[in-house]
């Protein structure tokens, strides 16, 4: 049966990891398996190994333990940085030859600083969710470091009360664009009451994260 704690990843019995390890190919590779780390909103951090050892390490600790090629021998993630993964979800492939991890990510995921190891861009994309989550940090950056011309800062600037009166109006135009008006400005207005409303929430102290999870719990 897995377990979660508030301060640890999800930990899994002897019987279950006994019958996971079982039931996957370490053979194929000579003895690991890839690994790939995934964290809580999608985003790939990193992929890495497993031997046995590091699988059931994990599962029974709920923090991730890797295998080093490079070192041969066996690795928790953070122990010299501090950047702990801690285990919330695990899937196996088609084939039973390689394993997805779902993570809470402490810090970097990647050891130059970088918050996932795939950092190096050749051809960009970003998904529709993702775009909310990047003009999240533009916001949070415009209201750290004010920049002249910027609106999200001349927002910010006015205080609290007058973003929240700025979400209020947002919202009546969206509506008013839902009933009175075609889908494109339905859209458009949906589009400004969100932006506005993450500037709220970024002068507020709350995280676009926080109301995912907020999210999550009514859905349960």
């Amino acid at each position: 049966m897995a377990e979660e704690t508030e301060n640890a990843g999800v930990r899994i019995g002897a019987e279950e990891i006994n019958k996971l390890v079982g039931s996957l190919d370490f053979a194929k590779l000579g003895g690991i398996i890839p690994v790939v780390v995934v964290s809580e909103d999608g985003k790939v951090l990193m992929l890495a190994f497993m031997d046995e050892e590091a699988l059931r390490k994990t599962l029974s600790t709920g923090m991730m333990h890797y295998w080093s090629r490079s070192r041969k021998r066996l690795w928790m993630k953070g122990e010299e940085s501090g950047h702990y993964q801690y285990v919330l979800g695990v899937y196996a492939d088609c084939d039973s030859d390689s394993l997805l991890f779902k993570v809470k990510q402490v810090g970097k995921a990647c050891h130059t600083g970088e918050a996932t190891c795939f950092h190096k861009q050749v051809v960009g994309y970003l998904a529709p969710w993702e775009v909310l989550t990047e003009l999240e940090e533009v916001v949070k950056e415009r209201i750290s470091s004010p920049r002249e011309g910027s609106y999200t800062s001349k927002i910010a600037s006015g205080g609290l009360v007058k973003a929240a009166k700025k979400v209020g109006e947002e919202g009546v135009e969206a509506a008013l664009a839902s009933v009175a008006e075609g889908k494109d400005r339905a859209v458009s207005e949906a589009a400004d009451l969100l932006y506005h409303l993450i500037i709220l929430l970024q002068m507020k102290g709350v995280s676009l994260e926080e109301v995912y999870r907020e999210l999550k719990k009514r859905r349960k």
